[in-house]
């Protein structure tokens, strides 16, 4: 079963300065977790004990406020947060367990992976399900990667070791390479972070879970540091037509809730629009656009269910007798007519 570790508070945070308040915080993960995500990410992008630090970025609450303001708001998912070595310290994550942490992940360069042994350590001490990031995997060679990858699975500490893109270069082929040869050779799950500056976050990500990684990450609206994240919705999109997403739930959902608490708070513009994803999904060719607007203005229905539903039927030629007909349809199911 594949697992998708929500990113947008955390990751998301590098977009706006950390500057998420605590009600942001209750609203988002609240909505998260009403679409269906069990693992959801937050805190400071740079995670644990960053919240007051000048050089990393000062944050708007604490790592405390940021934990107990989640768990509040969705008592049933699970609530993680990063932790980097040198940055956050082991009281940090005694502050961050003792206020109902579930989850830990720790990062650090694969050049010095082995500084994340004692923390991530810790962390499973205390009963937390613990990941170990290898930030900027691509440093290294594919037969390298997983020599690492060896190692952290002999310490019997991690629940996943993840491969990371953190500057989004890597090719689909390489993700592919990198886990697949992993995958095998170790017992402890493989996950995998992407970022999308050569807009390939997505691709990547899929090639990861062809290759065997059972958890990725993901950010509504792709919001995240740099170019942002594999964005969620389209994710999840693409894995319900694979017939593999542990996401049922319906699209519309995640378009209502992405232009309610997340667009608003963007302040450059990152991913694709509700409208941009729909399409695709919907298999719409936009030429016919103009009559879609004027039948879903003139019958009052909504648009994007009736793109659907037309080119559920006809997504090369559709007729305006056949998007009329439609529009009647959903009004009539509606209970307008």
């Amino acid at each position: 079963m594949i697992k998708i570790v929500e990113n947008t508070l955390r990751d998301g945070s590098y977009l706006i300065d950390f500057q998420f308040d605590k009600t942001q915080t209750a609203n988002i993960v609240s909505g998260i977790s009403k679409l269906g995500f069990e693992y959801i990410e937050v805190g400071h992008g740079l995670g644990l004990g960053a919240w007051n630090n000048v050089q990393a970025g000062l944050a708007k609450e604490d790592d405390i406020t940021y934990i107990r303001s989640a768990k509040e708001a969705a008592p049933f998912a699970k609530i993680g947060a990063f932790f980097v070595p040198g940055i956050g310290t082991k009281e940090d994550i005694d502050q961050a367990y003792d206020n109902g942490l579930d989850f830990l992940r720790v990062g650090n360069n694969i050049d010095s992976f082995e500084k994340a042994h004692d923390f991530a350590l810790y962390a499973k001490s205390k009963g937390m399900e613990v990941a170990i990031n290898l930030m900027k995997s691509y440093g290294v060679k594919s037969y390298e990667f997983t020599k690492i990858a060896q190692e952290i699975d002999a310490w019997q500490i991690a629940d996943v070791i993840y491969l990371v893109d953190s500057a989004g270069c890597m090719m689909p082929n390489e993700v592919y390479e990198y886990i697949d040869r992993t995958k095998s050779k170790i017992s402890t799950h493989v996950g995998f972070h992407g970022h999308n500056n050569l807009s390939l976050a997505l691709a990547n990500t899929l090639q990861a879970i062809q290759a065997g990684a059972s958890y990725v990450d993901s950010c509504v609206r792709g919001m995240g540091r740099s170019a942002g994240n594999a964005q969620t919705e389209i994710l999840v999109a693409v894995l319900q037509k694979l017939g593999i997403s542990p996401i049922d739930t319906e699209y519309y959902d995640f378009y209502e809730f992405a232009n309610e608490f997340i667009v608003p708070l963007m302040p450059v513009k990152q991913g694709l629009s509700d409208e941009e994803i729909h399409i695709g999904i919907s298999r719409f060719h936009t030429s016919f656009l103009p009559l879609l607007t004027k039948v879903a203005e003139n019958e009052n229905v909504d648009r994007k269910k009736l793109i659907k539903r037309v080119s559920d039927i006809n997504c090369i030629n559709p007729s305006e007798s056949l998007v009329v007909e439609i529009a009647q349809q959903i009004m009539t199911q509606d209970g307008r007519k």
